[in-house]
């Protein structure tokens, strides 16, 4: 079997080119929109992994944080694997999904230094609603949950103040370069 990242790198450009709508920068933070979320995800094997994140625009700037840990999924490559966000360098709304927003920087990534790129779906509050969805993707080459999010187990993903204003991105470079 070819490792993780050689099967994934073909899917990983390919959504890289679809997203692409110029580069997302912080001046271009002009009005509050911002998402967060926590929750689980359950991988494949029935084990899973617990998240934290936040990110947007406020205060003309970048914000957000990200904590995450993998109890056990396949591919980590330690148990606890774990997450631990440390700036925000992009923050969009998908351009074709207005409820999907994207979160990109830097981590430490088992204590060493990496990128991030998450991608949260709120469906809406509700028993009839969908459940919301987390994606996460490392520039060492892990990912959660590729390409549209797995649904959560527990937790709850939520936009706050969206507007037409939020500058638009792609964090998948992040983690490419």
């Amino acid at each position: 079997m070819r490792p993780i990242w050689t099967r994934l790198a073909p899917g990983i450009a390919a959504l890289a080119l679809a997203l692409a709508s110029g580069a997302a920068n912080a001046d271009d933070c002009i009005e509050s929109d911002f998402v967060t979320g926590g929750g689980f995800i359950v991988f494949t094997n029935g084990d899973h992994g617990n998240f934290g994140v936040a990110g947007g625009c406020k205060n003309g700037s970048f914000w957000g944080h990200l904590e995450y840990v993998d109890h056990g999924s396949a591919q980590a490559p330690t148990t606890p694997f774990r997450v631990h966000g440390t700036g925000v360098l992009e923050y969009f709304v998908d351009p074709t999904d207005p409820n999907t927003h994207w979160i990109g920087g830097t981590a430490e990534i088992n204590g060493a230094s990496g990128f991030y790129c998450v991608r949260v779906t709120d469906n809406g509050e509700g028993a009839s609603a969908p459940p919301d969805t987390f994606m996460i993707a490392l520039s060492t080459f892990y990912t959660a949950g590729f390409p549209t999010g797995l649904p959560l187990g527990g937790g709850n993903i939520q936009n706050h103040k969206p507007n037409s204003n939020t500058p638009s991105g792609n964090c998948l470079n992040l983690i490419n370069a």
